[in-house]
């Protein structure tokens, strides 16, 4: 049995359906995130893991024990939240002190604990500053600090990085990965952003409609989507229509006829229109020719994004593809330019019939 086991969760709120029939199993020490977008179902999960949401079928089970109706304060959960809650009034010493205090821990524990917890997360030099006094990194830092003081079985993290801009964000995703490998403790991690999502997690469970719609490692949910949902939310692919014609063995695509690669399976795939998908940063310009599957393109829009430039094509047979490219190799091309693309047949996925 897993650590914390999940069984056919429901939450509806009138007609609106939260959760339906949700399952998921995480081991002790893992760090699983909750990916989704908004409205999906991910927070509705945390929040009845921590017990502020009663579930209206399922059961929550932790290390054999079943908690479904047990109160959030009796689960010995740590919660940060994505306002991080912080008591304004209180130093950031007392902050982190107060879950303690509650539990009635004796005065020199206390004050050993926050020490710790200090150093723990870089702030030994701040103890004595009220929130207001500290950036959010900081903020967030002693929310961490205190969810994690008394000890929790379960860390639950509720969007805590979507306030910090964008280079914040990247030091304090490497903070939580520091912080999950140096205490141990079961994270769950709610999140949008996908790149988030890959860079912190043992694994990731991808919502949709209330339901969990795939599991698995970072690498394997990107590089194998197993819907079209998925394909389609994780990573920007480009979602391809074409047509297999099995007499040939080719598929009718981009107004050309291609081979068909070593990885479709029609009994898998389908046959006659099927659904596939293509990276971004799998096309590239190239000539005709070669071991590259190639067509031509028109040049449709161009969007500088720092370090490499996002280009929108259409094809002959009217499908509209995303491409990535380095900035110094797209400085010559303008919009209504026509040119070829390509890319290997390898890189090509394609999704279940269904």
């Amino acid at each position: 049995m897993a650590f914390l086991d999940i069984r056919k969760l429901s939450k509806s709120y009138g007609s609106t359906v939260a959760l339906n029939s949700v399952d998921l199993s995480v081991e002790a020490g893992e760090f699983v995130t909750l990916l989704g977008p908004s409205g999906s179902g991910k927070t509705t999960l945390l929040m009845a893991i921590a017990g502020f949401t009663r579930p209206d079928d399922g059961g929550i089970v932790i290390d054999g024990v079943d908690v479904t109706n047990v109160d959030p304060e009796d689960r010995d959960f740590g919660v940060v939240f994505q306002g991080y809650a912080l008591f304004p009034h209180l130093t950031v010493a007392d902050n982190i002190a107060f879950p303690l205090k509650v539990r009635k821990w004796a005065k020199a524990d206390i004050s050993a604990k926050v020490e710790e917890m200090l150093s723990l997360v870089g702030l030994d030099k701040l103890a004595g500053r009220k929130p207001r006094e500290l950036s959010g990194g900081q903020q967030q830092r002693v929310a961490l600090a205190r969810a994690l003081s008394f000890g929790p079985r379960i860390l639950l993290l509720d969007e805590p990085l979507s306030a910090l801009d964008r280079s914040l964000r990247d030091i304090m995703q490497r903070e939580l990965k520091r912080l999950h490998k140096e205490t141990g403790v079961t994270f769950i991690f709610v999140t949008h952003d996908q790149e988030e999502a890959y860079a912190m997690s043992d694994r990731i469970a991808v919502f949709h409609n209330g339901r969990i719609v795939q599991v698995g490692a970072p690498r394997e949910i990107y590089q194998k989507p197993a819907s079209l949902f998925v394909a389609g939310f994780l990573g920007g692919n480009n979602i391809v229509t074409a047509r297999y014609l099995p007499a040939e063995r080719t598929l009718q695509i981009f107004g050309d006829c291609l081979a068909v690669p070593a990885q479709f399976d029609p009994a898998q795939h389908g046959d006659g229109e099927i659904t596939l998908w293509v990276r971004p940063e799998d096309l590239h310009f190239c000539e005709p020719g070669g071991d590259r599957y190639t067509f031509p393109v028109i040049v449709m829009d161009i969007s500088f994004t720092g370090s490499s430039e996002r280009l929108v094509v259409g094809t002959a047979d009217g499908q509209e593809l995303t491409i990535l490219a380095p900035s110094a190799s797209v400085t010559t091309f303008a919009i209504g330019q026509r040119l070829h693309c390509g890319f290997s047949p390898s890189s090509i996925g394609f999704l279940p019939r269904d």
